[in-house]
């Protein structure tokens, strides 16, 4: 009853009156980005170097947003090979700790507090934007080290679409085909923007060098097939200059092999898995008016819905499920939610925006044949963000927000009997600060400190993780305290270099304590808050172009992750250095060609150290040309040097692959 007042009360807040005047905060309309799906602060630093927009995920070919936010300083790409999803690493936090969201709306699953990155293609999105270490209270709930924000396209012209087809081929045959088509129309005072995608992969090839085991006999990854199939519609109506009122449908379904391990850790467990089943379906309402010249009302209502369904088999045939192994896993999860923010200019020279967040997270699971088990979580969040212009040159940004997680609903299954474990409830603080001063037109430098919190998840807290460990219902939240010191100075028109510096403490950090007591003849362990830790890192970029036929942009970032409770144990699945850039050699107007660059340095796979993924460096070569006026060609050459490499241990990545794509647009 309560999601259900709360939505109502979101959609009646939307008919308040149009403002004919331009809102505070307006932000400019970018090329076919949809602003109101952005989060934007009053007298932030330039976020560009945390922006991936769609024109660097088309000439990089970045067909996820795993892929796509990976060319950023200070995000690395993680592989969660179990289960075969990408992850996301934004200054060593993991994507329970930056959530993600589209147009400001979170997505992250109820259950465990991921998602799938992997199953997110690019070709609908404007731009993706990252936050890191700062970001805005206005998000809500679980930002321990910032959020990824994918932002969807608006039409600007009467009508305008691009279709794309793509081929990928590796060894010899086609490992993956890919369509796309964009539809769009803005008629003023309403428009339309629709999307479809289908990308289809077969398989991936390993490397030549890569050597065959008892579990992998390479030259094709086994049971590395995948089907991602998207489609989504947003209407909007937008009355006048400064109000705009949207709906989006969404609906996702993909199904994905998961590769087994092929490393020589003897722990780490053989699965014979598949997904037959990855889908997503949402639905959500965002509207912005201006309430008058100095202050508007933003509103957003949501509902997300993922069926998952997993098949363990016996063996690599993936025939059979008569072994003690098999099962057909079911997850069904529901979130319903919204948020209201007000912003006001009431007082000279502040921007004060308030903000309340609501989101109820529904998870059933079960395996066929078995009673189902559910569980409920309702998280409720007050935010408060001011903008103080203290001087021509400076800003001042104060944020706080307080969070509520109630627990509704947990179930235990034991005896195939259903039961409830001891229902807790949990409350969070976080507050930031950040001096934001503009030197002079060509420098600006922000301080922050940010005091960040996670709430555990219904996996964290409820999972027996296969018999291997016990609930902890008492689990707390996680606590950040971020400080940090930005840097950016454009000398000319040509050359743009930035640099960051920062350090998160971390504390009451949850982590795995081994050995709590015997249960079935099996050591179990719990998750419990014991951990502290210390992550001190270092970024910088820089964007040049020295000619107009040239093009160069150069990052690298350096972090160190150190466990103060128990220094023996490594953090894992996260490089101490990255560099990545490319060179861009422009043809002519309508040709160019690319040398795109990545090394990352050892990355720890198991916390004792023993297993490691290692260093490695990629060179990819990319061209493209304009064939006719809408006609255009793009080639790639994906691990030239046929590199065999892996960002965890046992699960190998592609080798050489040739990419070839044509777009047209209509």
């Amino acid at each position: 009853m309560k999601k259900v007042v709360l939505l109502a009360f979101l959609l009646a807040m939307s008919e308040t009156a149009f403002g004919a005047d331009v809102p505070l905060d307006s932000p400019p309309i970018g090329k076919k980005v949809f602003t109101a799906g952005e989060i934007t602060v009053t007298g932030e630093k330039d976020s560009a170097k945390n922006t991936v927009s769609a024109d660097d995920m088309e000439k990089l070919d970045k067909k996820n947003i795993a892929q796509a936010v990976n060319v950023l300083p200070g995000v690395n790409l993680g592989n969660a090979g179990a289960r075969n999803e990408g992850m996301i690493y934004v200054r060593g936090f993991d994507m329970r700790q930056v959530p993600l969201y589209v147009d400001g709306i979170p997505l992250y699953v109820p259950y465990d507090g991921y998602i799938d990155p992997n199953r997110f293609t690019t070709f609908d999105l404007s731009e993706i934007m990252v936050s890191k270490g700062y970001s805005s209270v206005l998000f809500g709930p679980n930002t321990l080290g910032g959020a990824i924000n994918m932002v969807s396209r608006k039409p600007e012209g009467t009508f305008e679409g691009t279709l794309k087809e793509g081929i990928t081929l590796g060894n010899g045959q086609i490992a993956s085909k890919l369509s796309s088509l964009n539809l769009g129309s803005n008629q003023g005072t309403w428009y339309v923007e629709s999307a479809l995608s289908l990308l289809d992969s077969k398989f991936w090839p390993l490397s030549g060098s890569y050597v065959p085991n008892s579990n992998e006999n390479g030259v094709e990854r086994d049971n590395s097939a995948a089907k991602d199939l998207k489609g989504s519609v947003k209407i909007g109506y937008t009355p006048n200059s400064t109000d705009e009122y949207s709906i989006t449908a969404i609906g996702q379904h993909s199904n994905k092999g998961v590769p087994v391990y092929a490393g020589s850790n003897p722990t780490s467990a053989v699965r014979y898995w598949k997904y037959t089943d990855w889908d997503k379906s949402s639905l959500y309402f965002i509207g912005k008016e201006a309430l008058s010249s100095t202050s508007y009302l933003k509103t957003k209502a949501y509902y997300d819905n993922y069926f998952n369904v997993i098949d363990s088999y016996d063996n690599a045939t993936y025939t059979t499920q008569t072994s003690k192994k098999a099962f057909t896993s079911v997850y069904n999860d529901k979130t319903f939610g919204g948020s209201v923010e007000y912003g006001t200019e009431l007082i000279k020279h502040n921007t004060l925006k308030l903000a309340i967040h609501d989101k109820h997270d529904m998870h059933r699971e079960f395996n066929v044949g078995q009673t189902p088990k559910e569980f409920e979580d309702n998280t409720l969040s007050f935010a408060a963000e001011n903008t103080w212009a203290a001087a021509d040159n400076i800003n001042v940004i104060a944020g706080v927000r307080q969070d509520f997680r109630n627990t509704i609903k947990a179930e235990d299954l034991q005896n195939n009997k259903i039961s409830s474990f001891p229902l807790d409830d949990n409350s969070a603080t976080n507050y930031q600060l950040a001096v934001v001063d503009h030197l002079d037109k060509y420098q600006e430098v922000t301080a922050y400190i940010a005091k960040t919190t996670r709430f555990p998840t219904l996996k964290d807290r409820y999972s027996y993780k296969l018999g291997n460990a016990l609930p902890n219902p008492e689990l707390k939240p996680e606590h950040s305290c971020n400080y940090g010191l930005d840097y950016s100075i454009k000398p000319y028109e040509q050359l743009k270099i930035q640099a960051s510096v920062y350090q998160s403490k971390l504390v009451d950090v949850i982590q795995q304590v081994n050995n709590i007591a015997y249960v079935n003849n099996i050591l179990v362990y719990q998750e419990q808050n014991t951990g502290k830790a210390t992550f001190t890192g270092f970024e910088c970029s820089a964007d040049w172009k020295p000619a107009s036929w040239l093009k160069a942009f150069a990052g690298y970032s350096y972090i160190d992750r150190k466990n103060d409770s128990d220094p023996t144990l490594y953090f894992t699945d996260v490089p101490k250095n990255k560099i990545s850039g490319y060179l861009q050699f422009v043809l002519n107007k309508s040709t160019w060609a690319m040398l795109e660059t990545e090394y990352n340095s050892k990355r720890y796979s198991t916390s004792d150290g023993k297993y490691t993924a290692g260093g490695y460096g990629l060179l990819n070569l990319r061209a493209s040309t304009t064939l006719i006026s809408s006609l255009s060609l793009q080639a790639s050459v994906e691990n030239i040097f046929d590199r065999n490499y892996a960002v965890l241990e046992g699960y190998p990545e592609p080798g050489r692959q040739y990419v070839l794509s044509i777009a047209y647009s209509l």
